[in-house]
């Protein structure tokens, strides 16, 4: 039987959480609301020419991705190359997230354009690209989906190993160098990793408590692609959305989290350099130095 491409549904069941929060960025982040900004000036250079961030977290491109006109559903994320961006969003009128995503051309990046493997105006979300630019992973329709790299392009999507694909609900978190796929499934709510092993995937492990506390839903993850750290979103109600840090440790376990000093956010992702943590917040997607995440590591393991 051939497989299903997106546009096809499958009928599921899981639980879609939504979440009413008011929005806890103190005001010690630089603020930079978007708005109906002009996206006509020619955006040049790394990051889409933005001033880079420290440790305070500021909008990252505000009026162009973190845009009035769209309800922001992930973080922003970069092929390793830096030469796209890619990220989920509502648009006004609309109930769904697509994929957006500009690129590099000719030197300059291209207006906002939705991904092609969007072929309706529903459900897709969580981009993820791999360490080495080949393969884009992305959610829809409780499971995720997999596209390879197509010359400039990708390839049309298939829905990844049905070891991964249950009866429940998949959301895509992270892909490592090894080809190791860390994803949230609910109901439940744990971090869970699948492992790569002679080409194919493996039956996933149910990360430990140092991750999946019992206390917190465990809502996203990331996962560099040398697996030296984690950063998790947790929320314990449905006004907070934090994020934590866990580090690998010696004995190839994971360390007691500890959370971040960013007072409410989602989705976190870091750049393929590690320079910057991005993270999504009720505002839109914000961007900060990645040397907050550095700076938490117990001496014991440094």
């Amino acid at each position: 039987m051939s497989e299903k491409k997106p546009g096809e549904r499958k009928m599921k069941k899981y639980a879609i959480v939504l979440f009413a929060v008011p929005i806890l960025i103190t005001m010690s982040y630089a603020r930079m609301q978007p708005t109906e900004a002009d996206e006509s000036p020619v955006l040049q250079g790394p990051y889409l020419g933005q001033e880079r961030p420290g440790t305070v977290p500021v909008f990252f491109a505000p009026g162009i991705v973190s845009h009035a006109d769209f309800f922001e559903h992930s973080a922003a994320v970069f092929s390793p190359d830096g030469r796209e961006v890619y990220w989920s969003a509502i648009a006004n009128g609309q109930r769904y997230p697509r994929i957006y995503y500009m690129k590099q051309e000719n030197g300059a990046w291209s207006k906002r354009r939705i991904a092609p493997f969007c072929k309706e105006i529903k459900g897709y979300d969580d981009p993820v690209i791999s360490p080495n630019g080949e393969k884009f992973f992305f959610d829809y329709d409780g499971d995720i989906w997999c596209a390879g790299r197509q010359g400039d392009s990708w390839s049309e999507a298939e829905r990844v190993s049905p070891l991964i694909n249950s009866s429940a609900f998949e959301q895509m978190s992270a892909v490592t160098r090894n080809g190791s796929i860390y994803f949230i499934r609910y109901p439940g709510f744990n971090v869970y990793v699948s492992r790569k092993v002679n080409g194919n995937y493996v039956a996933p492990e149910k990360l430990a408590e140092t991750v999946n506390s019992a206390a917190t839903r465990q809502m996203a993850v990331y996962v560099p692609p040398d697996e030296s750290y984690m950063i998790i979103e947790a929320s314990n109600d449905s006004s907070t959305c934090e994020l934590f840090v866990s580090y690998k440790t010696s004995t190839n376990s994971w360390s007691p989290r500890v959370r971040l000093p960013i007072d409410w956010g989602r989705f976190p992702s870091v750049s393929p350099d590690g320079k910057y943590l991005f993270f999504m917040t009720r505002e839109g997607i914000y961007w900060v130095g990645s040397s907050i995440v550095k700076d938490l590591k117990p001496k014991a393991l440094q």
